[in-house]
């Protein structure tokens, strides 16, 4: 089985297939993984995959569990409603709602892979076509200076919203701008003591902006993340985020303090996938954000790419288990999956709406969600959050 992408879909796939009794190639065009990154969100139906693919534990070591999420205002600092996670979600769900940093969650990933006999990672290697035929498939893959083949039953192209294999195998477009820019940085702890939130995530929301920060490595750093407008091609070399902080000037100074600290701050354009009729073609399938790139408003990207590794593992099994097609596989794979993502896609373009409203939409927003509470609006997420794959 081949797979192209190191990223966590990649990854989580190359071990979901091996769990199942697969050999798989894996082809990772960086050098090493990356240990850089952002933080990100690893809910319960993420970590329900990780749990069968006897990871979990390690995620949990490195990762971080906030007992709430404050909606806060970002114009008055003020709390406008919390939201329970830590315990309440474990006994809601079975698991923990937990945050984590994208490098850390990385490495667990590919250090379960490496300690697979039945995984191979090649680094440096970057897919660039692939060939259906009656065997399986042929993937032609440049490695240093020359270009190499390997064969497998199926291939699962997990590269990337940049996705070079969509763009070739797929006909499709390059991935589309969102009109939005994501400035991140990590403050460590020592700098803040006691002056900011260390215990749960705080959402802020403003008009045309919001920003999300929470504890990453065990809480010695603070994972800030402010998405305002801003076009493509901006100031990237600009690390102190001065193009950022103009698009804040009216919010809280809780908040603002935040920009006293040591930090790098990163520009990060935010993109979205091209619409796609397929994601499956014969025996070939696109995986997590090369099929379905979202927006970060439900905190799902990397959810739906983890999920989408254990539905395409559990569809090949029946090519082992019942000598089925692995292209009827890569098929049912997708009808599987379609609907769930579709609908975790349009949640991210609700809240991109709901957190951006300007006044008096904001205000009716915020009684809104006082008026529903914590627990209900937890319980509106059920749906997604209760999700757990087939063993």
């Amino acid at each position: 089985m081949l797979v192209g992408g190191g990223g966590i879909t990649g990854l989580t796939a190359a071990l979901a297939l091996a769990r199942t009794g697969f050999r798989v190639e894996l082809f990772e065009q960086a050098e090493g993984f990356e240990t850089i990154g952002a933080g990100l969100q690893v809910s319960p139906n993420a970590l329900a995959v990780l749990d069968q693919l006897d990871v979990a534990h390690r995620v949990k070591a490195v990762a971080t569990a906030p007992a709430a999420i404050r909606v806060m205002s970002a114009w008055s600092g003020r709390q406008i409603v919390a939201i329970p996670l830590g315990r309440h979600a474990t006994e809601r769900y079975g698991r923990p709602y937990l945050v984590v940093h994208r490098a850390d969650l990385q490495q667990v990933l590919a250090s379960a892979c490496a300690d697979d006999p039945d995984i191979h990672l090649n680094m440096q290697s970057r897919l660039e076509d692939v060939a259906a035929h009656a065997n399986g498939v042929t993937a032609l893959v440049r490695q240093g200076a020359g270009m190499n083949e390997y064969g497998g039953l199926a291939l699962v192209c997990a590269d990337g919203v940049r996705s070079r294999l969509r763009q070739v195998h797929f006909d499709a477009g390059p991935p589309v701008h969102s009109g939005l820019t994501a400035w991140r940085a990590l403050i460590s702890s020592e700098q803040i003591g006691d002056s900011h939130d260390m215990e749960n995530t705080l959402l802020w929301l403003a008009p045309n902006a919001h920003a999300i920060t929470y504890p990453v490595r065990g809480g010695r750093y603070l994972n800030v993340v402010v998405i305002v407008r801003g076009a493509p091609d901006g100031a990237d070399d600009d690390r102190s985020g001065r193009e950022m902080k103009h698009a804040l000037k009216g919010w809280a100074s809780s908040f603002k303090s935040l920009f006293d600290y040591s930090a790098r701050w990163t520009r990060w354009p935010l993109y979205r996938a091209p619409h796609l009729t397929r994601w499956a073609d014969g025996p070939v399938a696109l995986a997590g954000d090369a099929a379905h790139a979202m927006l970060p408003f439900a905190a799902q990207g990397a959810a739906m790419g983890i999920e989408d590794a254990a539905i395409l593992a559990d569809c090949l099994r029946r090519v082992i288990d019942t000598g089925d097609d692995a292209a009827e596989a890569m098929a049912q794979y997708e009808k599987a999956r379609r609907e769930r993502v579709t609908r975790a896609a349009r949640l991210a373009v609700i809240n991109r709406a709901l957190y951006h409203l300007p006044p008096p939409l904001s205000l009716a927003r915020n009684i809104s969600m006082l008026l529903l509470g914590g627990n209900r609006l937890l319980a509106r997420q059920d749906w997604l959050y209760r999700w757990t794959p087939e063993r």
